[in-house]
């Protein structure tokens, strides 16, 4: 037991590590083995339990930038009835404003990564993975340069068995351990 106990913490103690340098790393393997449960435990265990720090969505099919980073959506008022547009932030943005005024870690978790169109979700924000100290102009809001905080992390979990993972981003794949 104690041999399982310590190989277990070097391999928790490895992915930490990874984790910290590369701030956004993949579990990958077969349907029904526990991605999502290890994402989610390890994140409330990297963010020191702090489990508002932490979110989770689920990509599919139809998910797309709009949902994610940010988007036109339409003004209602209280009759429900549509008063214009106004750019809302997804949750990615969501998620940035918290951890940029704020130095706990913060982790998204992104379950099915490889479910969605990875290019149509990210946009340019696949730049910022890789070059975290730049800042570039998204689509809705290019009067502002944004970044992505150095203390928000990305975890992406996705079935082996997918036939949808040979479609993930090789750009995208370079970017995450």
């Amino acid at each position: 037991i104690e041999k399982l106990l310590s190989e277990s913490n070097a391999k928790i103690t490895e992915i930490e590590n990874e984790f910290n340098e590369q701030r956004q790393i993949i579990f990958e393997g077969p349907p029904g083995t526990g991605k999502t449960y290890f994402a989610k435990e390890f994140a409330n265990y990297f963010t020191e339990n702090k489990e508002e720090n932490v979110e989770i969505i689920q990509f599919h099919p139809s998910y797309n930038y709009e949902d994610f980073v940010e988007g036109i959506r339409p003004k209602i008022d209280k009759k429900r009835e549509v008063k214009g547009y106004e750019i809302k932030d997804g949750i990615l943005k969501i998620l940035a404003k918290r951890a940029r005024y704020d130095d706990s870690k913060f982790v998204l978790i992104i379950d099915e990564i490889n479910r969605g169109k990875i290019s149509r979700i990210f946009g340019e924000l696949i730049y910022l993975l890789e070059y975290r100290n730049e800042e570039i102009r998204l689509t809705y809001s290019s009067d502002k340069k944004f970044q992505l905080p150095k203390n928000l992390y990305i975890i992406g979990t996705m079935n082996t068995a997918d036939r949808s993972i040979a479609l993930m981003d090789f750009a995208l794949r370079r970017r995450f351990a």
